[in-house]
């Protein structure tokens, strides 16, 4: 039954002026109670309950009908009160009750083995009538009180106290409940089955609008999530996450939604969701041999949902997730290098556009596309390489725009203190030539730079300017020997900070390729190290790059036995 048809259900129910059990049913966290306060809190405000009082109790952890009992007496309100905020006077009024019942029960024979307050709520219960009732939580009650025993006091209730009793009820996690269900039929007035859909679910969990609740709320539908509190906590937790990204551009924002709603649904609901191991290693492209079972089971979700490996980045927001709080560092750091990739794809885009207008035209004039084509890479100069100014270079020059010049100057300015801008050999080998006046400027700017970093500091300057990609190539390229030759020539802080350099990607791998090349020659230095003494072993293996070493080892050697 739908949602909409559920509400109709409710608001008949409450208008209906005789005693009636009511009993909605349905799958744990779909969103029964929310439904049932929502409708109830209007019913109240136009005045349309056929009841003197309300009363909400929890079955969760009560072992007796008199428990339950107490439960109902203490929360007892009246119906006008339904959906105001706390009143002080409600809990003066339940004790002055109990103050008043408990003086008449004590005098009575009946009750002479009972203490006040059990004697004072089972007299209160017994002259109790025309309530509205709500029980939840019956699947989680105490085991000393049977179900059973449950239904016949909610019969009593309608029957003897003339009240209305609502019963929320999540079947998949009944104990007993064939036992329950043959009493049920004979109890149950009004019985609803609650299966919303994912839509449903998903606006009950997120009612909200802006661009962070579109996004969750959208994804959870493409996931088929159907648990409200789940839903919420995903919602939350991006939310927790919004103020570390939100400086970059839109896809870090729009990526970072997709895989926290898809690893968290995993995480918070494992028997329902994508296992979290198998997510770890899927390549929804390239399957993996021991994994046909669960890529039958989920791979079409997965490219439905384009989803097809999880990255470092999405590693490090699982941490978060399992951790309930982000690292802003770890954050940050690959935050940092999505939207430089983003905003390099975007400027991609763009010169392909303008290069379809210079190709795929024959009326389109020469002037309009140089000055797209100028302004373009004006703008965009932070990512534009050598070979990017060596092909307009030459565009410009054999369309005898006087601009071509401009184009070189602006890469030399903008790159005087960036190592490897200015490799002419290597852009000659991939067959990109340079005229000799703009080769001699390019040999002229490379000649000026400041003298590089020799391999002692660029490992010292890893560790307080990892950010830096001059570095990653600089560091990338030192053979195994000069880390081990560098790694025993300092000592003290220095020989920290050239650790804490090599280890800071270590918990969160890293997106840029050239890290892990830095971090694998780190553990083969550290292996080399560790062999000559027993001391170095122990002063080598405590920094965790040999682990990471030997643990992908371990798992190249187990896939290759996988596919022998």
């Amino acid at each position: 039954m739908s949602v909409q048809n559920v509400r109709a259900a409710i608001e008949r129910f409450l208008a209906y002026d005789k005693p009636q059990v009511l009993c909605i049913r349905g799958a744990w966290g779909t969103g029964k109670t929310y439904t049932w306060d929502d409708v109830l809190k209007a019913a109240a405000a136009g005045k349309k309950i056929k009841a003197k009082k309300y009363a909400k109790a929890s079955l969760f952890g009560l072992n007796s009908i008199k428990e339950l009992k107490r439960e109902i007496f203490q929360s007892a309100i009246d119906i006008d009160q339904i959906g105001k905020p706390f009143d002080i006077d409600n809990v003066n009024n339940v004790v002055d009750n109990l103050k008043s019942w408990g003086k008449w029960a004590l005098n009575k024979a009946s009750f002479v083995h009972e203490d006040a307050m059990t004697a004072a709520i089972e007299v209160a219960a017994l002259f109790a009538r025309e309530q509205l009732i709500l029980i939840d939580d019956l699947e989680r009650k105490g085991e000393d009180l049977r179900s059973v025993d449950v239904l016949g006091y909610i019969s009593q209730l309608r029957d003897d106290r003339l009240s209305k009793v609502v019963l929320l009820l999540n079947d998949e996690e009944l104990k007993d409940e064939t036992e329950f269900t043959s009493y049920l039929e004979k109890v149950v007035d009004v019985y609803l089955r609650f299966e919303p859909t994912c839509e449903e679910v998903a606006r009950i969990a997120i009612p909200e609008t802006d661009k962070v609740s579109v996004l969750v709320r959208d994804n959870a539908i493409a996931l088929g999530i159907t648990n409200v509190r789940v839903i919420r906590k995903l919602h939350a937790l991006v939310n927790d996450l919004l103020p570390l990204i939100g400086k970059y551009s839109d896809i870090v924002t729009v990526n970072a939604a997709a895989v926290i709603t898809l690893l968290g649904w995993s995480h918070f609901q494992p028997k329902k969701a994508p296992p979290l191991e198998y997510l770890k290693r899927v390549n929804t492209y390239s399957p993996k041999q021991d994994d046909v079972d669960l890529d039958m089971k989920w791979r079409d979700l997965l490219l439905k949902y384009h989803y097809t490996h999880t990255s470092d980045f999405d590693l490090v927001l699982l941490k978060g997730i399992e951790n309930g709080y982000f690292d802003k560092g770890e954050i940050e750091k690959h935050a940092a290098e999505l939207d430089r990739a983003d905003a390099r794809n975007q400027v991609e885009q763009e010169v392909r556009a303008i290069w379809d207008d210079m190709h795929y035209s024959f009326t389109k004039p020469a002037q309009g596309i140089l000055d797209k084509f100028f302004e373009c890479y004006m703008r965009n100069i932070e990512f534009m390489t050598l070979s990017d100014m060596s092909i307009f270079e030459r565009l410009f020059r054999e369309l005898e725009d006087g601009r071509s010049h401009q184009l070189v100057d602006r890469y030399i300015e903008v790159n005087k203190t960036k190592p490897d801008a200015f490799d002419v050999n290597r852009l000659e080998r991939f067959g990109n030539e340079l005229t000799p006046p703009v080769k001699e400027k390019i040999v002229a700017a490379e000649a000026e730079q400041a003298p590089k970093l020799n391999p002692d500091e660029v490992l010292i300057a890893l560790g307080k300017r990892g950010y830096e990609e001059e570095l990653y190539d600089v560091a990338a390229k030192l053979p195994v020997s000069e880390f081990i030759r560098i790694l025993k020539s300092y000592e003290g802080s220095k020989l920290s900070d050239i650790i804490s350099g090599m280890r800071q990607y270590l918990n969160t791998g890293g997106l840029d390729p050239r890290i892990h090349t830095i971090m694998d020659k780190a553990g083969l230095a550290l292996r080399q190290i560790a062999e000559e003494s027993p001391i170095n072993k122990r002063r080598a293996m405590r920094l965790g790059l040999i682990q990471r070493l030997d643990a992908r080892d371990a798992e190249a050697a187990g896939g290759e036995i996988a596919e022998g």
